[in-house]
């Protein structure tokens, strides 16, 4: 949803009955004509006491009543005042449609809003990134981490106590490896994002893909009549140095808005592990260190016209281009389980390239069809994504005096190309009625998939051209889905919506060297129902219920096997089924501040990449697997603490128990418990606003998610911005990870042999960032006036 600013004009005007009510009743809309729902109109007589209030519905509507008279008219959303003015009341007024924009003039008074830091609304959590203290500076990466109920570990992006969740960039999802994924998000600067929106229970327009819900990543738009520039500096001190260089620039005016942005840095860290096997007779201890450079770059690019006062449309283009280079050395030891003694060892060198480059283009149509909000969207889309791998790896066994073993050498080149380009096409119908609100929509999408890898032995000096492991696959998906979406304001108390979404899927995989082909097709619908209670305007009440789904990654999915290792290779699996989960969420929200909620989720075939440990050979095989049904039920609770203006806390804690009941041999059922703690924190220092302190901690308790049993981490971050130069320069200070102290000890069983691994990501540093600021905010433009001048007018 596009940042707005929100103004209700509320006229009140006299009557000739004395003591009779009278109603007052409107809409509100935003500049993109969408329905802005949740603001509160409340009237105060002259004691302060409150006569009567309203909050605008799901439409956008409102209707107060009150008696002939003089009072104080406030309006408000979240906690943030918007307006409070005296006004008179004499005789009904219908405002019709109201349109507000971000700042707008009235009777000489210019009426600027400022979002709150933090937004709870009845399906997803928005955080305004750009009101953030701890967010300023970095990448969209760094941004996730200081998100409320967001947690960033080893790069993998879940919600707290529930889960991986999938990333959309501007409502469009983004379909790549983890690893991938996170580079992504670091070719993005935090200062070209708006809001990110963490969306729990998605409606049924949106895909219905991703476990826990959908993590939605808002970018800036240009504002009205304006144009603006940003530039930027940042450098990092870790283990090693970074830094990154970006500038954003928007321009909006009457027709045409124009969005450019672009971002480059480099970034240099230092990664190490520590993990132990304890087979039958020996325990393997191996420690990694792992030194990577990653030079990252992305481009951004939008167009949008008005070519009528019905029809917008637009191209936008992002595209970003990662080199990471990295080096290691495993060095495994092997103790004897009977003495204790050391047996021999394995030392091994290891040297990666990569290059995944992404680009990704968006032809968007919005045609307006009245001015209550009707409308209809079609988009057209493209993704390519590219990544060049390559892998060379050598080593060999050693006695216990560390002398070579005579015949044990491997080593091995393994180079990939893996290539993916998705065409997708969707239209959105949007049609508000007083009796309800109705949406609909189709969409078809086609993705394909190639990998090419090539391997050579190097065993005897000279390579060899390995025919058993090089492999060409290819993967076809084909996705058409239809959603149909209906909400109903039943009364001022109880509001309903539901939604139905069906996505039919065709899937074939193709291994050329094994010539086998792999297909699937399947038809699956997916529900979504929301009521809401609201008594007072101080509690309401939700019950919410979705259905998911997961579907296997891309590269998970061939069947070839890759040998990296003697005792180590890992193979995809063509077999794999999408997981399906359904959640169930009762959530109680007091003052649009303290956020309670009880959820259940059922996932069936629960599927992920497993390390499976042969107790004969010592030999470990990594495949992607469904091999459980698992449920968790869970309480979550946060306040969002802003008595005072210099002080606004999001502070929380989720504690959630966890089944496995497992389908295979190789794992056995499981179930615990695990809790986390954090709490967000900004602080304004002085009355000019101009000095502010970030501080955010998290607390991981020990505890078993999934098959895995978790100890004990800390996250500490501090961050200091101060504004200066009429407060177009920021600088801004972080410390990252001051506590050291995410470190988790890991450990789970397979084949009853038991495994644990501890590493650490070189996430404890020091960021120092720059951005300046500057445009014009006052561009001339054609003047449109409200249709409801007359009434605006009455306003004393």
């Amino acid at each position: 949803m596009k940042k707005i600013s929100l103004l209700l004009l509320v006229l009140l005007y006299q009557t000739y009955s004395f003591g009779q009510q009278y109603e007052l009743k409107g809409k509100v809309t935003n500049q993109n004509k969408q329905a802005v729902e949740f603001v509160i109109s409340s009237l105060l007589n002259n004691q302060k006491k409150l006569i009567a209030q309203a909050t605008t519905d799901s439409l956008g509507s409102f209707s107060i009543k009150a008696e002939k008279g003089n009072y104080r008219l406030i309006l408000e959303q979240f906690g943030t005042e918007y307006l409070n003015k005296e006004i008179t009341l004499n005789q009904n007024i219908d405002l019709g449609v109201i349109e507000i924009k971000e700042s707008v003039q009235l009777e000489g008074v210019t009426l600027k809003t400022r979002k709150k830091l933090i937004e709870q609304k009845v399906d997803r959590l928005v955080f305004n990134v750009e009101n953030s203290v701890t967010a300023t500076g970095g990448t969209a990466l760094d941004a996730l981490k200081a998100t409320p109920t967001v947690r960033v570990q080893n790069e993998i992006i879940s919600i707290v106590g529930k889960g991986e969740i999938l990333v959309m960039i501007d409502d469009r999802l983004q379909r790549m490896p983890q690893e991938d994924l996170a580079a992504f998000l670091k070719s993005i600067p935090s200062d070209n994002i708006k809001s990110i929106e963490v969306i729990t229970t998605p409606p049924a327009k949106y895909d219905a893909e991703g476990n826990s819900g959908l993590i939605n990543i808002k970018l800036k738009t240009a504002k009205a009549n304006s144009w603006n520039a940003n530039i930027g500096t940042s450098y990092t001190q870790k283990t090693y140095a970074g830094g990154n260089v970006n500038g954003l620039f928007t321009y909006n005016h009457d027709n045409l808005s124009v969005e450019a942005s672009v971002s480059t840095g480099k970034q240099t860290l230092l990664t190490n592990s520590e993990s132990n096997i304890f087979y039958k007779d020996e325990t393997w201890k191996q420690e990694v260190k792992n030194k990577s450079i990653a030079d990252v770059l992305s481009v951004g690019l939008g167009f949008d016209y008005k070519l009528t006062s019905k029809w917008t449309t637009g191209v936008k283009y992002l595209g970003s281009f990662t080199d990471k280079t990295a080096s290691n050395s495993p060095f495994t030891t092997r103790y004897n389980n009977e003495n204790g003694m050391i047996d021999s060892y394995i030392a091994s060198n290891v040297n990666a390239e990569n290059n995944p480059k992404m680009n990704a283009v968006n032809f968007h149509n919005t045609f307006v069809l009245d001015t209550l909000g009707k409308n209809i969207a079609v988009d057209l889309d493209y993704f390519d994504y590219n990544k060049n791998d390559y892998r060379f790896f050598s080593g060999n066994e050693l006695d216990a005096g560390k002398n070579t073993i005579p015949n044990s050498f491997f080593s091995s080149t393994n180079s990939n190309m893996n290539t993916i380009k998705n065409y997708s096409a969707n239209i959105d119908v949007t049609l508000p009625y007083d009796w309800a609100n109705i949406s609909f929509g189709a969409k078809v999408f086609h993705n394909n998939t190639d990998n090419n890898l090539v391997v050579y032995d190097n065993e005897t000096g000279t390579p060899v051209f390995n025919t058993n492991q090089s492999n060409v696959f290819n993967y076809k998906e084909y996705n058409q889905a239809l959603y149909f979406s209906g909400s109903k304001k039943i009364n001022t108390k109880w509001e309903t919506q539901i939604g139905l979404r069906m996505e039919a899927t065709q899937t074939k995989g193709y291994s050329e060297n094994l010539d086998q082909t792999n297909t699937n097709n399947y038809v699956k619908f997916f529900p979504t129902a929301y009521v809401t209670y609201v008594p007072n305007e101080n509690n309401s009440f939700s019950l919410n219920y979705s259905r998911r789904i997961r579907r296997p990654d891309f590269d998970y999915l061939n069947p070839f096997v890759i040998k990296t290792s003697p005792y180590y290779y890992s193979e995809g699996n063509p077999y794999l089924k999408p997981s399906l989960i359904d959640n169930f969420e009762f959530s109680f929200i007091r003052n649009q501040k303290w956020v309670n909620s009880v959820y259940f989720s059922q996932v069936s075939d629960f599927g992920q990449e497993l390390s499976i440990i042969d107790p004969d050979t010592n030999v470990t095989r990594s495949t992607p697997i469904n091999y459980a049904n698992t449920y968790q039920i869970g309480l979550s609770t946060s306040y969002n603490f802003n008595k005072w203006s210099w002080w606004n806390s999001f502070t929380g804690f989720n504690l959630n128990y966890q089944n496995v009941k497992s389908k295979t041999d190789f794992i056995a059922s499981i179930d615990g418990y695990n809790g986390y703690i954090y709490s967000n924190n900004d602080f304004t220092i002085n009355q000019n606003k101009t000095l502010f302190i970030g501080l955010n901690y998290g607390l991981q308790l020990p505890g078993r998610y999934q098959i895995f049993n978790i100890s004990t981490l800390n996250i500490l971050d501090i961050s200091v911005k101060l504004l200066t130069l009429k407060k177009n320069l920021s600088i801004t200070l972080l410390g990252e990870d001051l506590l050291n102290a995410q470190k988790p000890l890991i450990s789970y069983s397979s084949n009853g042999i038991k495994t644990n691994v501890k590493s650490y990501s070189d996430t404890r540093g020091f960021r120092i960032s720059l951005s300046y600021k500057f445009g014009n905010q006052s561009m001339k433009s054609k003047e449109r006036n409200f249709g409801n001048d007359d009434e605006r007018n009455r306003i004393n």
